[in-house]
């Protein structure tokens, strides 16, 4: 993990926590938002809230309540004004928390996910995407079609947008640094890395200076 000062563009966090796993400590603010949700919601909710005031506290020292965190139920977390900005991401198994000095947005997926392919390339993708995995085998298909669903949804949260206005506007090529917005003019550096039974995306400005991040396991 790459650490600086705050109002370094290179500050860069990335931590993967592993689910089911123990709660870490939240909020009497945050304790109420449990209650009022249904109970898978609120223990993934208490979950997320918790590992992210938990990586928060290591890396700056402060304790885990003490965090300038805004986490409402459904919505982006947001950190007090100079403190960064967040993204998280699940799937069945883990959690992903990225923290950066500049924006960014992360993703993550299990590897062995089941989806048509195909199916959801010509649903959510570009003509020149859905080109691109026609003569791939089944497996690289569904490689490739993962690999992309993850580095758009990164670069979506990096935006602050909505998947069903953005997911066919990102184009990423396989392999490539950066993806771009068609319609908004975007460009965003991305990281594209797998990690044991995991995929993962994340998305930084397009200028970031950021070296490829480590991810940190807890």
């Amino acid at each position: 993990m790459i650490t600086t000062q705050i109002n370094n563009k290179s500050v860069l966090g990335l931590w993967l926590f592993l689910m089911p796993s123990k709660l870490f400590p939240i909020t009497s603010e945050e304790k109420k938002w449990v209650k009022m949700l249904t109970p898978k919601r609120g223990l993934l909710y208490h979950f997320s809230r918790g590992c992210l005031r938990h990586a928060m506290s290591s890396m700056t020292g402060l304790g885990p309540l003490d965090i300038p965190l805004k986490a409402y139920p459904g919505k982006p977390p947001l950190l007090a004004e100079g403190w960064g900005h967040i993204s998280m991401s699940h799937c069945s198994d883990a959690l992903l928390i990225g923290w950066s000095s500049a924006k960014i947005g992360v993703d993550i997926e299990r590897m062995d996910r089941k989806f048509q392919a195909h199916k959801l390339s010509k649903r959510f993708f570009t003509q020149n995407e859905n080109y691109e995995i026609e003569n791939l085998t089944p497996s690289k298909a569904q490689e490739l079609v993962l690999k992309r669903w993850v580095v758009k949804e990164a670069a979506i949260k990096w935006q602050s947008g909505k998947i069903a206005n953005n997911i066919n506007q990102w184009i990423w090529q396989n392999k490539s640094s950066f993806a771009y917005h068609k319609k908004l003019g975007h460009k965003v550096k991305v990281y594209e890395q797998n990690h044991d039974r995991w995929i993962y995306a994340i998305a930084l400005d397009g200028n970031s200076i950021t070296r490829k991040p480590i991810i940190c396991l807890n």
